[in-house]
């Protein structure tokens, strides 16, 4: 079946002569042990002088010097299903034919659709599936049988050269690799065809190995093989060490003479073949030795497309838990190995394998970490805050247990899984460590281990207070509260990060959901003000400074303890009202009045509302500012003000702006003459309230929206027009423009005796 006559590469297989074909029939029947048949014919003079001749020359080394007929490739390589991918297989094939020539398939472009094929007991059948390609078939067919795909990959390049050609023709899949396609007969048609040749020939491998209808050639025993279906060319003995071995005389039964040897790859003499001298030579190219399998001793295992992972230690596989009790093994073992499924299936299962293991020669039960190292539980009670039932441990053997290395006792630090977060193991509960401070504190310094606990344990473990220095900034992935630490545990609440700088914080960090659970929070949201017992503090520029006086500029205060104070730096001197303040790195100066800042535009401004005593300016965060909120300019009561862009002037008076109705009135209230005015910036109109008019004498009339009287504004006072008739004789003979006002400024006026 293997292609052993002509040139020595791959070639068409081509029909014997009659006599040929004889010859090869009787070979097969007189295949018998060595012990059993008569010596083996010689080999012509001409040949033996050749031979000795070619011997006493110097040998180059050969790709076919490690070749043994008696053990062509090793059992364990032979079978070992799990070498290659399909998508491995795919890559090797391009790898070996960068184009085609313009008109065929390549192996690397063939699909076809695949038939179902029911399991027996030599294969487990396959599952067909349209547009297949030869990598995927090769692949299924592999792992079916129970065949290394490397030796479907090698027979099709000994066979039909298919892996290298770069124009195939169709014959050459028809007959790949010769399956049902004898020496000396034409090809059984049930066999043409890419699958079939595969699946056939990956069937028929395994009753060759069954011993059942296969005797001759079996392992265990010498045989008188050809060199050739010339049997004038003579046989040679060869013990058959490996089924392996067996099956690929079967399927070629020739072995390579030594002029078939000393060519490599080369044309030997007339009794030449080179079927299994090619097998060997492409396989060791290509695929390394036919010897040596791989097989692990120790390490993680797993079968082709398996979904559990084991760990191998002394012939013993352990089904690993999980992936974060697969990583210690893999740091100490390297990756996961893909080994046959038979080989998986053959090995004897011990209990599942997780980080919690146990060193028997010692008697020292070990947590296992990502990064190799081992480290020693010291109590039981750990063992059961970690998640472990005390005996699930499993007993590593000396060898695995010392390539661990030891490190630090297992203690109170821990963290859950590989996650990043940091807590200690405190009065029955787990507490964050927030910050980089806080663990320092903690520690030292020094550096200190910790443990990483599964998930699940370290879900059980209630969380405790955080640990984190006062006037921590600190929020849960869960919630869009900002919190600042308080000692004693408790948290206020921050409404601005700006705020929480005038307080000196200036750490911040998010804490994962529930850690703040065990946190008292402090009623309310901090203010600029905060309440200590009986005494105020006005926070500035990271620190709190001391109010004098009950005025508060509209402030309310934030109440804490006395204890809780102390968290803050405190200020020298005291301040009180009115309040003065500076966003950092600006020039604008805003005082604190009615719980808003209003701008002080002049020092003189400044002097006046601060009584002329000396100035105290305290300096907040631009964020501070904006959160707090700016109101209306500040302006001295009585002062007349327009705004740029619009012609109205305005009195300012108890709060409000009141627009001065005319110049008269204007003249009038600046004593006989016009007042100066204070010209503002457009957008800060909206800033003020504003007020009921100032009427001028003796020519205003007006009327409150929602009411029918009519007024006169006479001698400071409104006086309502009880008739027509009067209200066009004070016209002047029609009826004069009335202002429409809101009913809500009535109330600001006086309104006086009635005009008839």
């Amino acid at each position: 079946m293997g292609f052993v006559t002509g040139s020595p590469t791959p070639r068409l297989r081509t029909l014997l002569s009659s006599a040929a074909a004889i010859v090869f029939a009787t070979s097969l029947l007189v295949a018998t042990p060595a012990q059993a048949t008569a010596s083996p014919a010689a080999p012509t003079s001409a040949t033996a002088v050749s031979d000795v001749a070619a011997a006493t020359q110097p040998v180059k080394s050969l790709v076919t010097d490690s070749f043994r007929a008696g053990n062509i490739i090793s059992d364990s390589v032979f079978y070992d299903d799990s070498t290659m991918s399909a998508a491995s297989i795919d890559s090797f094939f391009r790898s070996k034919v960068s184009s085609c020539r313009s008109g065929y398939v390549c192996l690397k472009d063939y699909r076809q659709n695949t038939p179902n094929r029911a399991g027996d007991k030599y294969c487990n059948g396959y599952q067909g599936a349209g547009n297949e390609s030869a990598a995927t078939i090769i692949y299924k067919v592999a792992q079916s049988c129970g065949i290394n795909p490397q030796v479907f990959i090698v027979m099709l390049q000994k066979e039909q050269g298919l892996v290298t050609h770069t124009w195939p023709s169709d014959w050459r899949y028809t007959m790949a690799l010769g399956q049902g396609c004898p020496d000396t007969a034409p090809c059984d048609p049930a066999f043409a065809g890419f699958f079939y040749q595969i699946y056939g020939a990956g069937r028929q491998m395994k009753i060759y190995t069954e011993g059942r209808y296969f005797t001759y050639y079996a392992p265990g025993k010498t045989w008188n093989i050809l060199y050739n279906p010339n049997a004038a060319c003579g046989r040679g003995p060869v013990y058959v060490e490996n089924a392996a071995t067996s099956a690929l005389y079967y399927y070629t039964p020739y072995q390579p003479n030594a002029a078939a040897l000393r060519a490599g790859y080369g044309e030997g003499d007339g009794c030449s073949a080179y079927g299994n001298r090619n097998f060997h030579n492409y396989f060791t190219d290509w695929f390394g030795s036919t010897q040596i399998s791989k097989r692990p001793t120790v390490g993680t295992i797993m079968a082709p497309g398996g979904d559990k992972i084991y760990m191998l230690m002394a012939g013993v596989k352990y089904h690993v838990v999980s992936g974060e009790d697969l990583a210690p093994f893999s740091a100490r073992f390297g990756g996961v190995t893909v080994v046959s499924t038979a080989y998986l299936n053959g090995l004897p299962e011990g209990q599942p394998i997780t980080r919690y293991v146990h060193d028997p020669r010692t008697g020292t039960l070990y947590l296992l970490e990502p990064d190799g190292t081992k480290h020693r539980f010291v109590d039981p009670g750990q063992v059961a805050r970690f998640g472990y039932a005390f005996p699930s441990y499993v007993n590593l053997n000396g060898p695995v247990a010392d390539a661990f290395a030891t490190g630090a006792e297992v203690g109170n630090y821990l963290r859950s899984g590989s996650d990043p977060e940091v807590y200690v193991f405190e009065g029955g509960t787990k507490r964050y460590i927030a910050t980089v401070e806080a663990w320092q504190t903690m520690t030292g310094g020094a550096p200190t281990y910790v443990a990483s606990m599964t998930p699940p344990a370290a879900s059980a473990l209630p969380n405790g207070r955080i640990a984190a220095p006062p006037r921590t900034m600190v929020r849960t992935t869960a919630e869009n509260r900002v919190y600042l630490t308080l000692p004693q545990d408790r948290l206020a609440y921050i409404p601005s990060f700006g705020l929480a700088s005038e307080f000196g914080a200036t750490t911040f960090t998010t804490t994962p959901n529930g850690t703040l659970d065990a946190q008292q929070r402090v009623p309310g949201a901090l203010s600029p003000v905060i309440q200590c017992g009986q005494t105020r503090y006005l926070a500035a520029d990271g620190s709190l400074h001391r109010i004098t006086g009950d005025d508060l500029g509209g402030m309310t205060p934030f109440v804490v303890n006395d204890a809780e104070c102390s968290a803050f730096p405190i200020a020298s001197g005291t301040v009180s009202a009115p309040f003065f303040v500076q966003p950092r790195g600006k020039g604008e100066v805003y005082t604190i009045a009615g719980g808003k800042l209003r701008y002080v535009r002049t020092p003189a401004d400044l002097n006046s509302l601060n009584g002329n005593r000396p100035l105290k300016v305290l300096t907040w965060a631009s964020e501070t500012t904006s959160w707090f909120g700016i109101g209306a300019e500040y302006v001295p009561d009585g002062a007349f003000v327009n705004f740029q862009g619009r012609p109205e002037v305005y009195r300012f008076t108890q709060g409000s702006l009141h627009h001065v109705r005319s110049a008269a009135t204007l003249t009038a209230l600046g004593g006989g003459k016009t007042p100066p005015l204070r010209t503002l910036p457009s957008d800060r109109f909206a800033s003020f309230t504003v007020g009921a008019p100032l009427l001028t004498e003796n020519q205003d009339f007006v009327q409150f929206q929602g009411r029918p009287e009519v007024y006169r504004y006479t001698n400071g006072a409104l006086r309502h027009v009880q008739s027509m008739e009067t209200l066009v004789r004070l016209g002047g003979g029609r009826i004069p423009t009335i202002l429409g006002l809101d009913a809500a400024f009535a109330k600001d006026y006086v309104v006086g005796a009635p005009l008839p």
